[in-house]
């Protein structure tokens, strides 16, 4: 019996990122029982993704196809790195690829894409939504008439419609991502959502017992502005102030050299807050375990590995109030924040409360296996081996 053939596109698989831990994850998801092939836009380093993600993808598990160089002269020719031009040129990309070798499933891993017929989309947070969340907004975003002028030259590349992507089987990361495709593609009757396939947690956490960890706080993440670290620093602040002596860990990945410079600043006058980066998995996975609490600052995080990662590790994590992450802490109101003096409020009524402590820990852990690598790869395999 021929296995199907499938063909995954995914603009650029960096080691970083948690749209590049699902790819990577539904790449050795299908490996073993179908004929995957990869549209990308750039080379692969699979050594990498292994090292940050815990997969074991080997250059024999998949043919990568990188788009022809002038797909990449056009990308490298913008003055931003212009991810909606990313996707549309990798739409016309995996297009051509379709035509000439006529795949079994059509599987995007970044948002919607329109491959000329139906497939498969992943849904991180739709690419066609307006107005996206504050905190992508860049400067040039506010250029009157720039946005629509912008997408419109990106529609032209891509050759995509709204109706194309409508057609699609879309799978959300969140109830948080179902709500937005439903605003701005509707119809779910025609196959708009199907199902929220949450994203993996890579790799496992040590079982630390809950006496051994620091009475500390960790959070994981880009060292990205977006992510509001310097919220959970002025947590801990307040939180100290009450004089509860707890420590910050941030475990951030180096994005922006000014933001970690600040960053870099506030830990030198504290010395109870450390930042670590350029750490392997396994390190991040014991530093994490060894902390009883967690905190996640940014806000109307789509999904967020991070929070899930602090949950499979046992911590108890500390949200913003919008957003996935509201989700993976199963909507606990002690959990969530609106302010950095509510997210210090909450964290010092749970540090004070042995009984509200025990509970939420054993409320967390009922909701750990939902996040797994093994549930995400099991949910992938049958979506596309069931799929017509």
């Amino acid at each position: 019996m021929n296995r199907k053939r499938v063909l995954v596109a995914h603009p650029y698989l960096h080691p970083s990122g948690g749209g590049n831990v699902v790819a990577a994850w539904a790449l050795q998801a299908l490996r073993d029982e179908f004929e995957v092939t990869l549209a990308t836009l750039g080379p692969v380093d699979c050594p990498a993704l292994n090292r940050n993600f815990g997969t074991s993808l080997t250059d024999r598990d998949f043919t990568i196809r990188i788009a022809p160089a002038g797909y990449r002269l056009a990308l490298r020719a913008l003055p931003t790195r212009g991810a909606l031009m990313q996707m549309s040129a990798l739409m016309r990309w995996a297009r051509a690829l379709d035509g000439r070798e006529h795949f079994d499933v059509l599987f995007g891993t970044q948002n919607e894409t329109d491959f000329g017929r139906p497939g498969i989309q992943y849904v991180h947070y739709p690419w066609v939504y307006l107005p996206r969340p504050d905190a992508e907004m860049l400067w040039y975003h506010h250029i009157p008439g720039f946005l629509p002028l912008y997408r419109g030259l990106c529609q032209t590349l891509s050759g995509s419609s709204n109706d194309g992507l409508r057609r699609n089987l879309s799978l959300a990361n969140s109830e948080f991502v179902v709500g937005k495709i439903r605003e701005i593609h509707g119809l779910e009757s025609e196959g708009v959502v199907a199902e929220i396939v949450y994203p993996p947690v890579p790799g496992s956490f040590p079982e630390t017992p809950w006496a051994q960890r620091r009475a500390a706080v960790v959070a994981v993440g880009r060292m990205h502005e977006i992510k509001r670290w310097e919220m959970a620093v002025e947590v801990l602040d307040l939180v100290r102030r009450q004089g509860l002596k707890l420590g910050l860990t941030l475990i951030a990945a180096p994005e922006q050299p000014a933001y970690g410079k600040r960053m870099a600043s506030l830990a030198a006058s504290r010395p109870w807050f450390r930042i670590l980066s350029d750490i392997s998995r396994d390190e991040l996975a014991r530093e994490v375990a060894s902390h009883r609490y967690g905190i996640h600052t940014m806000e109307n995080e789509h999904f967020g590995i991070a929070p899930a990662e602090l949950l499979q590790a046992g911590c108890i994590p500390f949200v913003h109030d919008s957003g996935g992450p509201v989700e993976i802490v199963g909507g606990r109101r002690e959990l969530r924040f609106s302010d950095a003096r509510d997210a210090a409020a909450k964290l010092a009524t749970v540090v004070q409360s042995p009984a509200l402590e025990s509970e939420l820990r054993h409320v967390l852990a009922l909701r750990r296996d939902a996040y797994s690598a093994e549930k995400f790869t099991e949910s992938i395999r049958r979506i596309v081996q069931e799929y017509r």
